[in-house]
């Protein structure tokens, strides 16, 4: 096996293992967007791809600070306005598949339930991306 070739399949495992570790994080924040907003996990991808170019952010970054978000971790105003952008991008002007829903973090929910929980189920909730915390 020539020099480059090793090199390359080293290369290759050195980005594989790197893939590995930051999946879960990734299937997270696809999680969450899927459920926050009503997407497909392929549309939630897109979301995810068009912040981190727009950013200039690995997307594996961005994936940790939502699901961040989620955990009550604020989110900075750059990444949650882009954030907002792609999904509104996504979801286009006529979206009538998509449920009405308004992200908020589970934190925001219970302080705003005093303490507890929402009840209403998330359909119940309307999207306003123009003030979304993401």
């Amino acid at each position: 096996m020539s020099g480059d070739a090793e090199q390359d399949l080293r290369t290759e495992v050195v980005q594989l293992k790197r893939a590995m570790q930051t999946r879960p994080v990734i299937d997270l924040a696809r999680g969450v967007l899927m459920a926050s907003f009503g997407l497909s996990a392929d549309d939630a991808w897109s979301v995810l791809v068009e912040v981190s170019q727009h950013t200039n952010t690995k997307v594996h970054h961005v994936a940790e600070d939502l699901v961040g978000a989620v955990n009550g971790d604020p989110l900075p105003d750059p990444l949650r306005q882009q954030v907002s952008t792609a999904v509104a991008e996504v979801l286009g002007p006529d979206a009538p598949d998509h449920p009405s829903v308004e992200w908020r973090s589970p934190a925001d929910r219970r302080s705003q339930a005093g303490g507890e929980r929402s009840t209403l189920p998330m359909s119940d909730h309307r999207r306003d991306l123009s003030s979304d915390p993401l």
